[in-house]
């Protein structure tokens, strides 16, 4: 594939990072345009999706450090190494949502109303880091044969291109969680549906994947997190739905 997309002098510039970059900043040229109908200014959305980036990052990459803590115990500067990649989506989606809660605290704003605008375009930026993980050999799937197998240089077997899969399910929920978004009942109807909606996917394409081991049963760990993600965002939508319903028959 293509790890390296290109070097300046000895320092090399990784096609994660790019993609990653661009994932952010295709979803902050988007969200910017509707910036001003839910009531944000340009500049409070730049920052916010800065800041957001930055956390969700973080967590991702101390979740998947967690994950293999016996290696980085005895190789504690190798954590540091984002370059080489090495990042857990979920670590992301629950440190970018701690972060949003506290910024909703110290703002006074509805912390359901700024969720409610980064879900959408969460999906749209995770999709393009998404064709990056295939780039760089993450995140790679189980052996196949079929027409569309891939392989790699350090791989002897063709591998399903999980990564790609996982790509085009995110770009084709966008549109959907935007359009939902556009017309919601409610506020935390787009946060729980994009739980329920990306729960449910990752569920079903983790089958494919080569490089997540079982936990429980045959069930690996981001399963499990689907899992929960799913019951989760469908307990949230019934809850609210029916608390919405109660407040608009007393209006």
């Amino acid at each position: 594939m293509c790890p390296v997309l290109f070097h300046i002098g000895d320092f090399a510039i990784h096609t994660y990072g790019v993609c990653v970059a661009l994932g952010v900043l295709l979803a902050l040229l988007l969200m910017r345009k509707s910036a001003l109908r839910e009531g944000w200014s340009a500049e409070e959305t730049a920052d916010l999706v800065l800041w957001f980036t930055v956390a969700s990052f973080l967590g991702a990459r101390l979740f998947y450090v967690f994950q293999n803590f016996g290696y980085y115990a005895g190789n504690p500067l190798e954590i540091f190494a984002i370059w080489q990649g090495g990042v857990v989506f979920y670590g992301g989606v629950f440190a970018g949502l701690f972060f949003l809660w506290a910024y909703s605290r110290f703002k006074k704003r509805p912390f359901f109303k700024i969720t409610d605008f980064f879900a959408p375009y969460v999906l749209l930026a995770h999709g393009v880091g998404r064709i990056g993980c295939f780039l760089n050999g993450c995140c790679y799937g189980k052996f196949t044969t079929l027409p569309w197998a891939v392989s790699y240089p350090l791989g002897p077997e063709t591998v399903h291109p999980v990564q790609l899969y996982e790509a085009l399910f995110n770009f084709s929920m966008f549109p959907v969680l935007l359009g939902c978004h556009r017309r919601k009942s409610f506020e935390g109807q787009t946060s729980f549906l994009y739980f329920a909606l990306y729960g449910a996917g990752r569920f079903f394409l983790e089958q494919f994947r080569g490089d997540n081991v079982a936990v429980v049963g045959s069930l690996t760990l981001p399963q499990g997190v689907s899992l929960f993600l799913v019951f989760s965002g469908l307990a949230g939508l019934i809850f609210l739905s029916i608390r919405h319903d109660s407040h608009q028959k007393r209006v």
